[in-house]
């Protein structure tokens, strides 16, 4: 019995996988989306199959051609038999609004298409032998009518079913993400869990990686691997876990963290060559995206290159041991100025770069008393936030509004309220091109530690 030989062919602006398996002088195409790159894997070889792991056009714009071209038989589910002929099922009707939705750019027309059915149909289970060789097709709706899987030897050819980097799309809705639940998952659970999986698009990955994912990264965190830019505590990775966004690669993990209107990216990787290949797990990411790292050596600006992010902002950090005055026009917030102080931190930071309270947070600062203001015939005319853990006072941030920042508000604000005198020590975050603020905090004795934070931005040109 020859041994199996796999091709990936990329199709398309949508970058469907196309699969051609050769053995010998024989071949079958999984999902058929490019005519020309599949026509180049296949060097003459006799085409025998052609299966269809579900309806959507991006996965079969090649069929018609093939099937004419190679006369090979179309093996399908039964719906995707049935979907394949209608462009309304198939998609293609909707081609325009689909790129628009993903922001993907075209680079051509796709046309409505229709193909005939399938010779070969199926409902639940088919089982095709070839050259030796056994391939098993499993009906795994969800995310289609009649999406399937196929099993040949230890690769599992998922279609639209299972991705590494992100969730499948239900676009049945509720109804499509109850079958998968209910037929599809258990069917991922009871196979191999080393098997290869190969998507309909992006990477191939280890399908346990996939579906222990959290377990997997709990695991790699315990381990401590040599790169990180994620310093929290078991029980704070875990929380965080909860509402993320996780990839696991053997042994690396990375993160996708909601803030607001964007997303922070964490890596644990064993080397740094491991910060590669990320595509996927941002393809379906509009917000952006932004990463840091914190560190007392200096990172190059093609530090993140490989996961396409560029430099964006540096950060140092200051630390005081100096007892500054405080000043009696400094008062504790009240709860009512809530949504005027936050308007004014929204007004005059980024969001992106500076660590900024949400709305409900900064109610819960001003509960505790760690929101200060200065007022002006009754309207806010600056803020600041100190946050005091033990004997360590954090000055989070200061602001002032535009028509007071000629007086000394800041400067006062700046000096540590009554409050946060019990602290012996001050630390406070600059952004290393704002002047005036490294002047402003100079004079009152903050100094450089050496600690910068260095962030980065994911660079969608």
């Amino acid at each position: 019995m020859n041994e199996v030989e796999l091709k990936i062919c990329k199709g398309g602006d949508l970058g469907a996988n196309s699969y051609v398996i050769t053995c010998g002088e024989r071949a079958i195409v999984i999902d058929p989306a490019d005519f020309t790159q599949i026509a180049d894997a296949l060097r003459g070889k006799k085409l025998d199959f052609i299966v269809i792991t579900h309806e959507h056009f991006d996965h079969v714009l090649a069929l018609n051609e093939l099937k004419s071209r190679y006369g090979a038989k179309v093996i399908a589910q039964r719906k995707a038999s049935e979907n394949i002929a209608n462009p309304s099922k198939n998609l293609s009707r909707f081609s325009d609004m689909i790129y628009d939705v993903m922001k993907i750019k075209k680079t051509r027309e796709t046309p409505e298409f229709s193909a005939q059915k399938a010779d070969t149909e199926f409902d639940e289970n088919y089982e095709l032998s070839w050259l030796g060789h056994t391939l098993t097709f499993v009906h795994t709706p969800g995310h289609s009518e009649g999406s399937c899987c196929v099993k040949l030897g230890g690769l599992l050819f998922s279609g639209d079913s299972l991705f590494e980097a992100v969730d499948t799309s239900f676009l049945g809705g509720a109804k499509a993400k109850a079958a998968y639940e209910k037929i599809s998952m258990p069917y991922f659970r009871s196979l191999d869990p080393f098997l290869r999986v190969c998507p309909g698009h992006g990477e191939s990955f280890i399908l346990g990686d996939k579906l222990n994912a959290r377990q997997k990264a709990t695991e790699i965190f315990k381990n401590r691997p040599k790169f990180t830019n994620f310093f929290v505590n078991f029980d704070e990775f875990n929380e965080t876990l909860k509402n993320a966004k996780i990839l696991v690669r053997a042994e690396c993990c990375f993160l996708l963290v909601k803030h607001g209107e964007f997303y922070k990216f964490y890596y644990l990787v064993d080397k740094l060559e491991n910060l590669a290949n990320l595509d996927e797990f941002f393809r379906l990411i509009n917000e952006p995206v932004v990463a840091e790292i914190v560190s007392k050596n200096a990172v190059a600006s093609d530090f993140l290159k490989g996961v396409k992010f560029k430099p964006y902002k540096i950060y140092s950090r200051y630390r005081s041991v100096k007892k500054n005055r405080s000043f009696n026009n400094v008062l504790p917030a009240d709860l009512s100025d809530a949504s005027e102080i936050f308007e004014l931190i929204s007004e005059t930071f980024d969001p992106l770069s500076d660590y900024l309270p949400s709305l409900e947070e900064l109610s819960e600062l001003i509960a505790k008393g760690l929101v200060f203001v200065i007022k002006q015939e009754r309207a806010i005319a600056g803020a600041a936030i100190f946050e005091i853990k033990e004997k360590i006072c954090y000055f989070r941030l200061n602001c002032v509004k535009k028509e007071f920042q000629n007086g000394l508000i800041g400067f006062a604000l700046a000096s540590a309220p009554k409050q946060t005198q019990e602290a012996q020590t001050f630390y406070t975050w600059i952004n290393d091109e704002n002047k005036e603020a490294v002047r402003l905090n100079s004079a009152l004795g903050y100094k450089p530690d050496g600690l910068k934070n260095y962030i980065f931005i994911k660079d969608d040109e």
